[in-house]
């Protein structure tokens, strides 16, 4: 009998249907370089040296899902491709630290774009590089684009003295997100996140996501599930503690939610009644300080917790930290697949 591969494990999963075991995720490329010989920095700046990092991290921990490397959303990446090119000591400026400039905003088509094209080429190469896994591609939110573009702290007070300039800086990046979101689901990936790391409530109230964030989120995902046929998955990823919009980011119709340490495994699980697959949570600080007992118990809990009825992908519930052990993702996977096995814990 042919051994079950880790995509169809994923497609199992969203077809609520049980596999021989949970669907794990571990994403240490960046983590696994250095088993190449090849630096944190070779890793951000050298695409070819991302993928083959992604392969060596695949054969040494094998996961069903595979992230393209490349994170569009990963600050450091973004810094250190800027520092390259502009100086090491440059700093990234908001486009709209000037908010007047907004009427000179205007984007390329991302498959045409310089900035975006690389990481389109890397899905691609992805998806063919590793066809019996999940690829999964990465694009930038609406709100992340609003904060990339105005400032964290400039967009916050605008959202009270000046709610119709956000709006209408929503309406830019919401437009963008949508193209960005179309491009990686051509390239043959399966899974589409839109990654908007700051619109939780670790950072923002509730009222803002309602006004300024979730009826945006809410035409993201309506348009890229209608524009592609249901032939890719696409989720949703809010970094941080989201338990007081839980609600309103299921009710904005994703496939699938990829659900951060800090908020509640137990609390998604109940309010989405398997409306939408989740994927999480592990905390990452596991991955630098727990002991092999805490990460065992710590994946235990979250396959008791979610498992049953399948629709569930256990998942750090962020992205990794450089320096997570590969000691400590060692023993992730092991627990994953020593209680992963459905019938034996559930």
């Amino acid at each position: 009998m042919p051994e079950i591969t880790g995509k169809e494990r994923v497609l199992a999963a969203f077809q609520r249907e049980y596999a021989d075991r949970v669907p794990v995720m571990i994403a240490a490329a960046m983590n696994c370089a250095h088993l190449l010989g090849y630096t944190l920095e070779d890793y951000l700046l050298d695409d070819c040296i991302a993928m083959e990092a992604t392969a060596k991290a695949l054969e040494v921990f094998p996961s069903d899902l595979v992230r393209v490397p490349g994170d569009p959303l990963l600050p450091m990446t973004a810094q250190a491709r800027y520092r390259k090119k502009h100086g090491s000591d440059a700093r990234m400026e908001p486009p709209l630290k000037d908010k007047a400039r907004i009427e000179h905003l205007s984007f390329q088509d991302p498959r045409k774009s310089s900035s975006y094209r690389p990481y389109i080429d890397l899905c691609r190469q992805s998806a063919e590089a590793f066809p019996d896994k999940a690829a999964v591609a990465l694009f930038p939110g609406p709100w992340s684009g609003a904060v990339n573009f105005r400032g964290v702290e400039n967009v916050l007070l605008d959202t009270v003295d000046d709610p119709e300039f956000v709006h209408r800086l929503m309406r830019i990046s919401t437009d963008l997100a949508i193209d960005r979101g179309m491009a990686l689901a051509e390239t043959g990936v399966l899974m589409v996140v839109c990654g908007d790391p700051s619109a939780s409530c670790s950072l923002i109230s509730p009222k803002i996501y309602r006004e300024f964030i979730q009826p945006y989120h809410h035409e993201l995902m309506g348009a890229l599930k209608g524009e592609n046929g249901g032939k890719v998955l696409c989720g949703l990823h809010i970094c941080g503690y989201i338990d007081p919009i839980m609600e309103e980011v299921l009710d904005t119709g994703p496939d699938f939610i990829e659900i951060d340490g800090p908020s509640s495994l137990k609390k998604i699980v109940e309010a989405s009644k398997k409306r939408v697959v989740i994927r999480g949570n592990l905390s990452v600080e596991l991955f630098l300080h727990g002991t092999r007992e805490d990460i065992d118990q710590a994946v235990r809990s979250c396959i008791e917790t979610a498992a049953a009825g399948s629709a569930y992908i256990l998942s750090h519930g962020c992205a990794l930290p450089p320096d997570a052990t590969l000691d400590s993702i060692r023993y992730y996977m092991e627990a994953a697949f020593k209680y992963g096995i459905y019938g034996s814990s559930f």
